[in-house]
C-alpha cells in the first residue's frame, strides 16, 4: 500500500490507459466488428440492381446478422450487380434460399437477408456463386420507376371524366362541413365494422371462390342434370293414365295392407316379447361372452403357430426307419441300486444283419455263435453290474 501511495501519478496513468485499451477492444470488437480470429467464407450474390446496397452494409439469416457485405461491381458487362458477402463459418445457409435486399428505415441502412426455403444440404460454401432469379433474389423497387408507374397512371386519367366526378361531388357535399364530416363518420364505421369482421369477411370470400370454382366444375353436370329432368317429365308426362290408375287403386291396397297388419299384430309382438328375452338372457351373460372371445383369439392365433405363409407343411416318409429295442424290462426292487447299472441294457435285442448299430459295444465281430454282440441265451434282463470297489 505504501508503494500505491508513492506512485499515484504512476497508477492513475496505468488505470487510465487500461481503461482505453479496454474501451478501444470495445469499440473494435462490437461496434467495429474487428475480430481477426474469426473464420468466413465469401459468397457472391448476383442483383439485377443494387437497390442501394454498399460495401459495409450488414448479411443476415432471417434478419440475424452473419456477416457483412464486402464488396460491390458490375458484371456481365455492366447489366448485373455481383455483390461479394463474407459469412461467418459457424453459419450453414442451404443452397435453396431466397436473398433480397432491405432496408432497416426509410432512410436507408440498406443489408443483404438469406430466407432460405430448408434446412438440409447443399449448403453454400466459399466461392459460391448464386445465380440471378427474378423469383428468388428480390431488390427494391427503385423511386423512378415508382415515378414513372405513377405518370403513367395519371396519364390514362381522362379530363373529362375526372371533372364530372369533381362536379359530382361538389354537387354531393354541397351540404358544407357537416354533410362531408358525416360522409366521413360513416365511411369510418363501416371500415371500423369491416376490420372486426374481418375473418369472416375472408373466410366468406374464400367459401365464394370455392362455390365458384365448384359451380364451374359441376357446370357440365348440372346441364347433363337438367336435360335429364326434362326427359323424366316427359316421361311422367306419358305414363300419366298409369299414375292415375296407380291412385285409384291405392286406398283399396292400403286398406288390404292395413288388414294385413292387424292379423300380425299378435306373432310380432310376440317376436318383439321373445327377441327382449333373448337380449336380457345375452346380458346376463354377457361376462361369460367377454372371456369365450378372447378365447377364441388366443386359439385361434395358437392354431396358426405351426402354419408358415399361411399354408401347413407336412412330411411324410414312406421308408420304414430302423429302431433298436433295449433291454428295458422291469427290473426287481431289491436288484436296483444307485451304485450298478443294468448290465445288458446297452445291447440291442432286434438287430438286423444289415444294419451297424452304433456303439462300441456292437463293433463287428467273427460270425460265431455268442460272439458279444447280443447278450447270452440265458442271461437275466434284471442282472446288475457290481458297485465300484471302494
Amino acid at each position: 500500500m505504501n508503494w500505491v501511495k508513492n506512485h499515484k501519478n504512476l497508477v492513475s496513468n496505468s488505470a487510465l490507459v487500461l481503461i482505453l485499451l479496454v474501451g478501444a477492444a470495445y469499440l473494435a470488437i462490437s461496434v467495429m466488428r474487428v475480430n481477426p480470429l474469426r473464420e468466413t467464407y465469401k459468397v457472391t450474390v448476383d442483383l439485377d440492381r443494387s437497390g442501394g446496397l454498399q460495401a459495409g452494409n450488414d448479411v443476415t439469416l432471417r434478419g440475424y446478422r452473419i456477416g457483412k457485405v464486402t464488396e460491390i461491381e458490375l458484371a456481365s458487362g455492366g447489366t448485373a450487380i455481383a455483390a461479394t458477402v463474407e459469412i461467418d463459418k459457424k453459419y450453414q445457409i442451404p443452397s435453396d434460399t431466397i436473398v433480397s435486399v432491405g432496408a432497416l428505415s426509410g432512410a436507408g441502412e440498406q443489408f443483404l437477408d438469406f430466407r432460405p426455403n430448408t434446412d438440409r444440404a447443399p449448403y453454400l460454401g466459399n466461392g459460391s456463386i448464386v445465380q440471378f432469379d427474378k423469383d428468388k433474389v428480390k431488390t427494391p423497387t427503385p423511386v423512378w420507376s415508382v415515378l414513372d408507374n405513377s405518370s403513367e397512371l395519371i396519364s390514362q386519367i381522362d379530363p373529362d371524366k375526372f371533372s364530372s366526378i369533381l362536379t359530382e361531388l361538389d354537387t354531393a357535399l354541397s351540404g358544407g362541413p357537416d354533410q362531408l364530416r358525416s360522409l366521413i363518420n360513416g365511411i369510418s364505421e363501416a371500415t371500423t365494422g369491416l376490420d372486426n369482421l374481418l375473418p369472416q369477411t375472408t373466410n366468406l370470400i374464400k367459401n365464394l371462390q370455392t362455390i365458384n370454382a365448384t359451380t364451374s366444375l359441376a357446370q357440365p353436370d348440372l346441364a347433363t342434370l337438367t336435360r335429364n329432368s326434362s326427359v323424366l317429365f316427359q316421361q311422367f308426362n306419358d305414363a300419366n293414365a298409369e299414375l292415375q290408375k296407380i291412385l285409384e287403386q291405392a286406398p283399396a291396397q292400403l286398406q288390404a295392407l292395413g288388414a294385413v297388419l292387424d292379423k300380425t299384430a299378435d306373432p310380432m309382438t310376440s317376436l318383439a316379447t321373445n327377441f327382449a328375452a333373448i337380449t336380457k338372457a345375452a346380458q346376463l351373460r354377457a361376462p361369460a361372452l367377454r372371456a369365450l372371445f378372447p378365447a377364441l383369439v388366443v386359439g385361434t392365433s395358437a392354431m396358426g403357430v405351426p402354419a408358415h405363409d399361411g399354408e401347413f407343411y407336412t412330411i411324410v416318409d414312406i421308408w420304414p426307419r430302423p429302431f433298436c429295442d433295449y433291454v428295458t424290462k422291469k427290473i426287481r426292487p431289491e436288484a436296483a441300486t444307485e451304485a450298478t447299472l443294468s448290465k445288458w441294457g446297452s445291447y440291442c435285442t432286434n438287430g438286423q444283419a444289415d444294419q451297424q448299430i452304433r456303439g462300441s459295444a456292437n463293433a463287428p465281430r467273427p460270425d460265431v455263435p455268442n460272439n458279444g454282440a447280443y447278450p447270452p441265451a440265458d442271461a437275466d434282463p434284471n442282472e446288475r453290474t457290481l458297485p465300484p470297489v471302494k
